[in-house]
This record gives C-alpha cells, sequence and structure tokens, in this order.
C-alpha cells in the first residue's frame, strides 16, 4: 500500500526521492499513476486533500476527455473505472448565431464508438486517488507545498512548508495556471488576456442530448454545451469579463432564459440550472517548459482557451510522453538534461500547434470584421461540406495527429 504522509497528523522522516511531483491534481496523479510501475521512488506532493472542497482540481465540473486521453487514461490503468460514469460524445454540433454555416461532426464517420467522453471532475480525481493510494512506489504528501527550490548538478533540493527539505532527481512542476515554482524557475511566460470569463454550470434540458456536445459563437462568446447522463449537459458560457457580475446576478430561471437565446432554442430550452462558477480566461505560455532539473505539466505549462476542449487534453499527451520519456527505470537519472531535452523536443510541435489553433479560433470568432466573418463562415460550410477536411478536423479534436506518446498511437 502507498504510504500515505498526513502532514496533519505528523512530520516527514527526511528521505530522498528520484520524482517529484508539486501538485496532485488530475495531471499530477496521472504522472504519479504513468510511472507507478517505473521503479522510480515518486513523492505526490499536494496541498489540499482530494475530496475537500478546497480543491479546485476535483469540483463538479464537466471534463470532456478526448479520444487520446481515453486512451492514456486506459494505459495508467484507470480508464475502465472512469468509463463506467462517463458520458460519450457521439456527435459534435458547432455553429454561429445568425450565420448560415455549421460543422456537424459524427463518431461514426470515424468509425468510432465515440468522438470523446464527459466525466464529472470529482469522480475522475476519486478513481486518480484511489490508484495512488494502492501504488507501492508513490508517497502521498497531503497537506504540504513546496515553497522554493534549489538547483543542483546531480540533485534538486525543494524546500516545503511543513517537511522541510525534500531531495529529489527531478521535479515536476504541476501547481496549476499562476505557478509559483514556475517564475522561481526564472521560467517567463506569454499571456493574453482575452477580457473574457467562463461561468460554468450543470444545466437540465427539456429534451435528451442525444450524446451531442454543442458550440455555438456568437459576439458575447462561445457557449459550449457537453453532455452528461440523461438531459444533463455541463454548460460553458463565456462572456466579457466585464458583464461576469450581472450574469451572476440574474435569477436560475433568466439565467436559463438567456442560455436559451444564444443556443437558439435547441434542445427544448434550459429548465434547470446548478451552482455557477467562474473562470477568467487567458492564454499563458511559458518561454520553455524545462529548466534544470524540473519540468512544467498541466496548467503551468499551458493554459489555453477552453474552446474546442483542448487544455486538458494536451496536458495528458504531456504525461503520457514524459513516462514514455523517463522509461529507463531507476537505473538512469530521470532528470538529465539528454531526457528532458528530448521530451521537450518530443512535444514541441503538439503543443504549438494545439495552442496556436485554440488561441486563433478565439481571435477569429471575436472579430467582427465583415471580410473575416465571411471567411469564416465559408470555411464552415466548406469544413461540413468535404468530408476529408472535417476527417482531419476531428482527427486534430481528438488528439490523435502528429508527433504522439506510443499508447496515444497504438489504441489498446
Amino acid at each position: 500500500m502507498t504510504r500515505r504522509i498526513d502532514n496533519g497528523k505528523r512530520g516527514l522522516t527526511p528521505v530522498d526521492f528520484d520524482i517529484a511531483i508539486a501538485g496532485g491534481g488530475m495531471v499530477g496523479a496521472s504522472l504519479a499513476l504513468a510511472l507507478r510501475h517505473s521503479g522510480y521512488r515518486i513523492a505526490l506532493i499536494e496541498s489540499v486533500a482530494p475530496g475537500q472542497a478546497a480543491q479546485p482540481s476535483y469540483d463538479d465540473r464537466g471534463i470532456a476527455l478526448s479520444l487520446a486521453s481515453a486512451r492514456v487514461l486506459r494505459h495508467v490503468g484507470i480508464w475502465d473505472q472512469v468509463h463506467r460514469s462517463a458520458t460519450p460524445i457521439r456527435r459534435v454540433h458547432v455553429s454561429e448565431q445568425s450565420r448560415f454555416g455549421c460543422v456537424r461532426m459524427d463518431a461514426a464517420s470515424l468509425g468510432a464508438e465515440a468522438l470523446g467522453h464527459v466525466v464529472i471532475a470529482r469522480e475522475l480525481g476519486g478513481a486518480l486517488w484511489e490508484c495512488v493510494r494502492a501504488a507501492g512506489n508513490i508517497t502521498a504528501i497531503c497537506p504540504e507545498s513546496v515553497l522554493h527550490v534549489e538547483q543542483g548538478v546531480d540533485l534538486l533540493a525543494a524546500h516545503c512548508s511543513v517537511s522541510g527539505r525534500l531531495r529529489c532527481r527531478l521535479l515536476v512542476v504541476a501547481d496549476g495556471v499562476e505557478s509559483g515554482l514556475r517564475a522561481q524557475l526564472g521560467i517567463d511566460v506569454v499571456r493574453h488576456d482575452y477580457r473574457q470569463s467562463a461561468i460554468v454550470a450543470n444545466v437540465t434540458m427539456g429534451q435528451p442530448h442525444a450524446d451531442t456536445a454543442y458550440e455555438r459563437f456568437d459576439s458575447t462568446g462561445p457557449l459550449a454545451l457537453l453532455p452528461l447522463g440523461q438531459q444533463r449537459m455541463v454548460a460553458v458560457n463565456c462572456v466579457a469579463s466585464p458583464g461576469v457580475p450581472e450574469w451572476l446576478a440574474l435569477g436560475d430561471a433568466e439565467y436559463c432564459a438567456q442560455l436559451d437565446q444564444r443556443l437558439g432554442g435547441r434542445l427544448g430550452g434550459f429548465v434547470q440550472c446548478g451552482a455557477r462558477r467562474v473562470y477568467p480566461l487567458q492564454r499563458v505560455w511559458p518561454d520553455r517548459q524545462v529548466s534544470g532539473r524540473a519540468v512544467l505539466l498541466g496548467s503551468a505549462a499551458a493554459n489555453l482557451h477552453p474552446n474546442g476542449a483542448q487544455g486538458f487534453n494536451l496536458a495528458l499527451r504531456d504525461v503520457a510522453a514524459l513516462a514514455e520519456s523517463l522509461a529507463g527505470g531507476p537505473g538512469t537519472d530521470p532528470g538529465s538534461a539528454p531526457i528532458l531535452a528530448g521530451f521537450a523536443e518530443a512535444r514541441r510541435e503538439d503543443r504549438e500547434r494545439v495552442s496556436g489553433f485554440s488561441h486563433a479560433l478565439a481571435q477569429t470568432f471575436a472579430s467582427g470584421n465583415p471580410l473575416l466573418t465571411g471567411a469564416r463562415q465559408a470555411g464552415m460550410l466548406l469544413t461540413d461540406l468535404l468530408p476529408p477536411v472535417k476527417r482531419e478536423l476531428m482527427l486534430f479534436g481528438a488528439g490523435l495527429r502528429g508527433r504522439q506518446p506510443g499508447c496515444v498511437r497504438n489504441a489498446a
């Protein structure tokens, strides 16, 4: 069983680890599981215990998992458990309000059961941590935070708030978009504020969604709907940030009416809305993913606009690639420069392509330029009418194009 160190009860006896992961959210926990058979001694350091209301990674949000992500989670050994509570996305409908063009995608055209799946973040987190606790080479240290780091030639020292000095050969920084460790490592970021915020809530529709996801663009911003069980969906309502207080002040009935107007009256309207949570939207892109014996993963490595639901799926491909790069096991140094440089180069193309696509999509649909409006409508119409183009778009969205880790290329 995992030796779980609960710093709310006792201190940590000084011990070295091969790999320390700062951040036990969905990305950090996934990496720990991807490495559980590697033979490395792994520390998973998390400031908030899973199951606590304050744990931001494991709330009631719906998470869209691509086909590639399902393969990664199958590789780390939790897909069967996650799949039992997941809702398939069999079709995707993309449209723009008051415009004629749309793109309709169907898993059947790929010969696939689904284009992706939607899971509740809390349920995914529960599955991840259940396996973490059962893994013999993972020490979960919680609650704990890494305050600062010291780089050495052969080791990295992580100074923790409770445990003191912890030495490792590789530090994986997965502590979120506003990562303090990233700044300490001297990694600069480029930021773009979209001046939008996503209001996320689980909703109930008047009619069954038929396992269809919707993305609807208008002058306010994109509205995405992801299917959950029965007639429930996850509504990701992107609005101008200054207007967020007005949206939150609406009663549930009025909020549902506004969403119904944005969606164009589909699915029998919105009949019920759950708690609303707000997430400011910005692109945060580091100038590099590796610094010495440290590597960035998750939101610390890339924070993207939610259109296309690419952020977490990109992070899981990073997880799979890093685990693949570290496959040499205890006889190798996991923090060596050649290993980490090879990982960064292997991921560069996919990361830049996905980031560029997400940013361009946000910019394109935010523009009111008549020429650009006509061009995007023509592009949507042609994409819908040309099966080869649509197929490439689906494969790209599924994370199956370009240079990918072995577990993504080779479906089990």
